[in-house]
């Protein structure tokens, strides 16, 4: 008979091993937790490649970032899945690209159950810490543990800096209190994202203008504006680095710098232009990364889960898109992909032209383009709402007189049906080689070769023209099933309706499911033979039992609050809810579906067929 002490000495032994085979099978062993690398992940906002000294600008002080690459690796062909904020950074933490993840456009959210960093790392016993901007929805998927929430809103620009320091006392704190768990810490702040900070150190009349931009006063302005922001970037990197270095964690810990895409200038960000795709990327590992190396290695963003899993010691997700650049990184191994893929499906914003291109870049520097709405104008920000550097009218007045103006303007503004440059011999990708007749192979072979990759993602021509914004007319707009619309998609001037109309022909209500999500107002359903709405406040009201398992909605709402709803022709629901639920709201209008999310029951994924649902202001039109 065992006595007490030795039974519970040996059950608490039992519970440790048997942890232990837990953990094991999972490729996650705790009691060497203490032998994983650190990660500390810096990750600016809107920075061209070019625009850092070790790069090759000349105009702008990096030190911080130049300090890194004379310490680490150097990474000349490291691309963004897509050259915009939140799609990109979707590819970033899932591995997947975002037709893949779902959020094709900016703010929009994954699909449900998408697996991400945090949770493969916290399955390794790291703590993933995100500090500072975010920017993936929803962001309760996204199991970060955050910091600096103030650091992390838009404005005031001075909060970009993490004024309160709670980034760098984390990480002391971390590296004092909880030394035996391998951290990996995404510091994210909104720099050099606009609206830039107010020029100090540079004379604009003395700038070197990159090659893709016009030569203008109110350019040359903001480019300094801008460099101001980089320069106070590398000033944040500094502090961060240097708090890694005092710990006395730098070799064990491994730092990259990156960018999530290209510069809010024309032809960067959001074009998939080589400005709006091209990165910088630098790892510093000491005794680990050779220092002052330098990669021509095609790498992409959508890399860096699948990197960081490896460096955590993780076994490889086949499932993912990415591929682990660890052997490029310790092995100094020449050749990571033959080819990337990027995309951009543009900005939601309602007075924006849907212009979406997919394209494929090479290891042998062949960049392919296809637009898929070439007739259209291409429109961002940067035509009309600059923030606070605003110089685009002054493109459109030198083109008038300029040559070289005009060929940037037009290159920026219409994008033909394919465009084909050589990266070696064209890295402003100025010639479109496309109708050349030597290139007429290539270009056959990269046709081909994006057909391949759409094919294995799932994407067809058919759905890249459609796209995801609503389709409007006249009073209304219609939402295809499975498709969610963002808010900024709507003209809040416009669409402002006294008496909100939902129509649409519903089948299988027996089981169904949402019908819409309207900006979070109100979800409205159908299922078990019931027809229904949940409030914002969960507020639930619904019809009694329709015998018809199918047939026509007319749903009617006014904005003091008045509600009717008819199938088949007939009343199956009138009450007055609280007033205020027509007006647009942040969030999403959806068809059939939760934006992001996967629920049960009445607001499950709509088990059936929903045909033009259509959203109508105040009445419906009888006009031919």
């Amino acid at each position: 008979m065992l006595n007490y002490p030795l039974k519970k000495h040996l059950s608490k032994n039992l519970k440790k091993l048997a942890t232990a085979v837990l953990f094991s099978s999972y490729g996650l062993l705790p009691a060497v937790a203490q032998q994983k690398p650190n990660i500390v992940i810096f990750l600016s906002d809107d920075l061209n490649q070019q625009d850092v000294g070790c790069y090759g600008n000349s105009d702008i002080k990096t030190p911080n970032m130049d300090l890194l690459a004379a310490e680490g690796m150097r990474f000349n062909n490291a691309y963004a899945a897509s050259p915009i904020c939140t799609p990109s950074r979707s590819a970033m933490f899932t591995g997947l690209y975002p037709f893949r993840n779902g959020a094709q456009m900016n703010h929009f959210t994954v699909r449900p159950n998408t697996r991400n960093l945090p949770q493969f790392l916290q399955q390794l016993g790291y703590r993933v810490v995100i500090s500072g901007k975010t920017d993936v929805f929803p962001l309760h998927n996204f199991p970060f543990e955050i910091i600096g929430e103030e650091f992390g809103k838009y404005l005031p620009i001075e909060n970009r800096l993490d004024r309160k320091k709670e980034t760098v006392h984390m990480i002391a704190d971390h590296f004092r209190n909880r030394p035996e768990q391998p951290i990996c810490l995404i510091v994210a702040p909104w720099v050099p994202h606009v609206p830039w900070f107010p020029n100090r150190d540079f004379d604009p009349a003395k700038l070197k203008i990159p090659d893709y931009l016009a030569d203008t006063k109110a350019t040359r302005k903001a480019l300094a504006a801008y460099y101001q922001s980089i320069q106070e970037a590398d000033k944040m990197l500094g502090e961060v680095l240097q708090t890694i270095d005092q710990s006395g964690k730098k070799d064990n810990t491994v730092v990259m710098f990156l960018s999530d895409q290209g510069a809010q200038f024309p032809s960067a960000k959001w074009s998939v232009y080589a400005q709006g795709l091209r990165v910088p990327l630098i790892v510093r590992w000491p005794g680990k990364v050779s220092a002052g190396a330098v990669s021509d290695a095609l790498v992409s963003l959508v890399d860096l889960t699948p990197t960081l899993i490896d460096l955590g010691g993780g076994k490889e997700i086949k499932e993912l898109d990415g591929k682990s650049f660890k052997a490029v990184m310790l092995h100094n191994a020449k050749s990571q992909h033959p080819y990337i893929f990027a995309e951009t499906s543009m900005e939601p914003h309602f007075w924006y032209n849907y212009t979406p291109s997919r394209t494929v870049i090479t290891g042998d520097g062949f960049h392919y383009i296809r637009n898929y709405h070439p007739g259209l104008r291409f429109i961002t920000h940067i035509d009309k709402a600059e923030r606070n550097e605003f110089y685009f009218d002054t493109w459109e007045a030198d083109a008038e007189t300029s040559t070289r103006t005009k060929f940037l303007l037009d290159r920026y503004s219409y994008h033909p049906p394919e465009e084909l440059f050589n990266l070696a011999a064209d890295r402003n990708e100025f010639q479109n080689l496309v109708a050349n007749p030597a290139y007429y192979s290539k270009v056959k072979t990269l046709e081909a070769l994006l057909d391949k990759e759409l094919k294995r993602q799932g994407e067809t021509g058919e759905m890249i023209k459609a796209g995801t914004l609503p389709g409007f007319f006249d009073q209304g707009y219609t939402i295809r099933q499975s498709m969610g619309a963002s808010d900024l998609s709507f003209n809040r001037k416009k669409w402002n309706p006294d008496t909100l109309i939902i129509t649409a022909y519903l089948d299988s209500i027996d089981k169904g499911g949402v019908v819409c999500d309207y900006f979070n107002n109100f979800k409205l359903y159908a299922h078990e033979h019931k027809i229904g709405m949940v409030l914002a406040d969960n507020t639930v009201v619904e019809s009694q039992l329709i015998p018809a398992n199918g047939g026509q909605l007319f749903f009617s709402l006014s904005k003091e609050g008045a509600l009717e709803i008819r199938f088949n022709h007939q009343t199956i629901l009138k009450k007055t809810v609280k007033g205020g639920l027509t007006k647009i709201k942040a969030g999403y209008v959806t068809c059939g579906k939760i934006q992001g999310e996967e629920m049960k029951g009445p607001l499950q994924t709509y088990q059936g067929t929903i045909s033009d649902l259509r959203f109508t202001m105040n009445q419906l039109s009888a006009q031919p």
